[in-house]
């Protein structure tokens, strides 16, 4: 059983307020399947390290994010909306 995590804290909520309701729902959904299995829903960010991954949300949205194999967190770095 996996036990993944986004990590919610005061900047990563800030970051998901500032999105229209439209991307906070469609993070709502990223967030779901990343706390499932992160690896099916994102792909590597630069050089595959397997730690920073993207996602796109939305059909307008980019997540940059961290994810930590050893502790199953992810942590949000950036959320981009274009829509």
């Amino acid at each position: 059983m996996n036990n993944w995590h986004v990590t919610r804290s005061p900047h990563t909520v800030d970051m998901i307020v500032q999105l229209p309701v439209e991307g906070q729902m469609a993070l709502l959904n990223l967030i779901d399947a990343l706390e499932t299995d992160p690896y099916t829903v994102t792909e590597p960010y630069g050089i595959d390290d397997k730690i920073t991954r993207q996602a796109l949300f939305g059909g307008y949205g980019l997540a940059v994010l961290i994810v930590n194999a050893i502790t199953q967190r992810i942590t949000l770095l950036s959320l981009t909306w274009t829509g």
